[in-house]
């Protein structure tokens, strides 16, 4: 199972990979077209805000992944470890509750949107509130991982919110 969620996550780093290189493509075609011959692609605007809005949820469901969204823990690190736990528990709930609330907003959003096309490419724009739903169920489901890990599995807070060994930089190694 753990193979086949790595697996997936680094699908999604890919999909985050091609679309910040569609996203500086398209914009520098764009900048050199407007530069060059004063005309640009109305098309590559709307495609590389699609890229952008997609990039942005994918990384932020790689980010809640690894406890790298934004997380004070300077305090949460100092207190006992029961009251860790509860604080963590507290923090976790607040993620489910407001990703709950993305979800249901981006769910209505896309039923109110369901036949609103982009002008220029006439991509469908309900599939842009139907990645803010996958982020929101995704992070929810993150979250519900991580209360479990906390209270089934018994790993420490600090082990929780702390980034992997493997991927921490080290600021006395030196460029030789």
């Amino acid at each position: 199972m753990k193979t086949l969620i790595d697996k997936l996550f680094k699908g999604i780093g890919v999909l985050i990979a091609l679309f910040l290189g569609a996203m500086i493509a398209l914009m520098f075609m764009n900048v050199v077209l407007r530069y060059l011959f004063n005309k640009g692609f109305a098309w590559s605007e709307e495609i590389a805000r699609i890229c952008f809005i997609n990039l942005v949820y994918l990384g932020s469901i790689e980010a809640a992944r690894d406890n790298r969204h934004l997380l004070i823990d300077s305090l949460l690190l100092k207190l006992k470890p029961r009251s860790q736990k509860v604080v963590y528990i507290m923090i976790q709930a607040c993620i489910i509750w407001l990703m709950g609330i993305l979800t249901a907003g981006s769910w209505g959003l896309m039923k109110q949107n369901r036949y609103d096309r982009w002008v220029a490419t006439g991509f469908p724009i309900y599939l842009v509130y139907l990645s803010g739903a996958i982020l929101g169920i995704a992070i929810i489901v993150i979250s519900i991982m991580n209360l479990v890990r906390l209270i089934v599995q018994k790993q420490p807070v600090a082990e929780l919110i702390s980034v992997p060994m493997g991927e921490q930089d080290d600021p006395g190694a030196s460029a030789e």
